[in-house]
């Protein structure tokens, strides 16, 4: 079954609305409400809406934990434990705060909207073939991607919801991997926010120089990678490589960077005395 996605000027609107604001815990909520207006937005709504409509809030963690979806993650099992990633949580407990409830059931719709659409034979058990817009839903899932690791991951931690923390993780590695194959520069970015968020260091700083290499110097975020790299040698103390990496930098660069390339350098060398 062919489901067409298209974006419209409200959603698009909405969607810079979001990027332009001041980020906080209700942006996570509002980038969730846009994934979940576009996946409604066709004949055949996918969104994480309709689903709960479908399921008790009781049973709704027993879908996640589906052999569908298990078997998806199992199939990366040869790079998740490469990675040294959290083992596949064999159930989601129950919780019984309603604070804990309300940032477990957050979790399940991240989880949701980062692995379409892996779930989207839930209805009738038809694969569907989803065509249209769909750079604009990879685009929301890299704002959910981000905001998820800002926001909800370090809430999970504070309150010692692993399994859900563990889940997200898995789905983060698995999502960068899946729907960012064509992209790999972005890919490899989006790789070491998962690893920064597990405290694997090394492959943050090689995920970033990676990430750097494979974008070119007309791209309008080549600073942007540059600096991440940069600034990940520094917070790892490695004054050396980061200086290197800058003076480098400056060679090797067009003139419009010159400025911004110099102050990194000179702040390489200040933040080395400190």
């Amino acid at each position: 079954m062919n489901i067409n996605l298209n974006k419209n000027k409200k959603l698009s609107d909405k969607y810079q609305q979001i990027l332009a604001s001041e980020w906080s815990t209700e942006t996570v909520k509002e980038s969730l409400e846009l994934a979940d207006s576009f996946l409604n937005n066709c004949h055949f709504p996918l969104g994480f809406s309709d689903l709960i409509q479908r399921y008790e809030n009781s049973d709704l963690s027993d879908f996640f934990i589906s052999s569908h979806f298990t078997n998806y993650l199992k199939d990366q099992s040869a790079l998740l434990i490469t990675n040294n990633l959290p083992i596949i949580p064999e159930k989601i407990p129950k919780r019984r705060s309603p604070s804990k409830i309300g940032y477990s059931r957050l979790s399940l719709e991240v989880i949701y909207n980062l692995a379409f659409p892996v779930f989207t034979t839930y209805k009738n058990g038809k694969n569907i073939i989803l065509k249209g817009d769909i750079g604009f839903l990879r685009d929301i899932q890299s704002l959910i991607f981000i905001l998820t690791s800002n926001y909800i991951l370090p809430i999970l931690r504070e309150q010692r919801l692993k399994e859900e923390s563990d889940y997200l993780n898995l789905i983060m590695f698995t999502h960068s991997m899946i729907a960012w194959h064509d992209n790999p520069a972005h890919q490899n970015q989006l790789f070491s926010i998962v690893f920064d968020n597990m405290g694997f260091h090394e492959a943050v700083i090689e995920c970033l120089y990676i990430a750097f290499r494979l974008t070119a110097q007309e791209d309008h975020d080549y600073l942007t990678k540059a600096q991440a790299y940069w600034a990940a040698l520094i917070d790892a103390k490695m004054f050396d490589k980061a200086k290197e990496f800058s003076l480098r930098l400056l060679r090797n660069s067009s003139e419009k960077h010159f400025d911004e390339i110099k102050e990194i350098i000179e702040l390489s060398f200040e933040l080395e005395q400190r």
